[in-house]
């Protein structure tokens, strides 16, 4: 096993989470964030290199003789999507703790994202909006709240192959002007005193 294989995100360990969230945001960068419990998480950035095919290359390279079955899941959904980003994984505030056994596909053509951690896959249908800022990487990297954030419990899919639609989420997308400004409003209504 090598360094890149990430343990945590592997079938055994992912059977232990009570279930995710994937958020959206304006950066281009996703995030995930398994829930251990109500406040315990495990949170993981994914960011698509600019030269994201090289870079997937290089994973594959040096961990597909390790795990075979992810870069084959991956290998196949890229010969079915050939308008898709490749977005590397890796731990909140360690961009050099790539995990090469969990990448995320979004597919620019069916405004889906594809999830895939080890031999497991979900995918996410996407409101367009959200696949843009995917796209298009705009927005700051930092300070920024996310434009789509959704949780998924275990129960809902076992860790096993699912797909989430538009209708399965409860906020969808949110535009990222009025969710500042909501969140300017409550902290200026935090500042008065009676």
């Amino acid at each position: 096993m090598t360094k890149y294989i990430d343990p945590k995100l592997s079938q055994e360990t992912l059977e232990t989470y009570q279930g995710y969230s994937l958020q959206v945001f304006t950066s281009g960068r996703i995030k995930l964030s398994f829930h251990k419990s109500h406040k315990d998480r495990v949170e993981y950035y994914a960011e698509c290199p600019r030269r994201f095919k090289e870079a997937y290359a290089k994973q594959q390279q040096r961990s597909a003789k390790e795990y075979p079955e992810h870069f084959d899941l991956v290998d196949s959904l890229l010969a079915n999507c050939p308008h898709s980003l490749i977005h590397r994984l890796h731990r909140k505030a360690d961009n050099n703790a790539t995990a090469d056994n969990a990448h995320i596909i979004t597919d620019t053509e069916a405004d889906s994202c594809h999830v895939l951690l080890g031999h497991m896959h979900h995918c996410w249908i996407l409101p367009t909006a959200a696949l843009k800022h995917l796209m298009i990487r705009s927005g700051p990297k930092h300070g920024s709240p996310s434009c789509f954030n959704e949780y998924i419990p275990s129960y809902e899919h076992d860790w096993m192959y699912a797909q989430f639609d538009l209708q399965d989420y409860k906020h969808g997308y949110r535009d990222s002007t009025s969710v500042r400004a909501v969140h300017r409003s409550n902290h200026q209504d935090d500042d008065l005193t009676f």
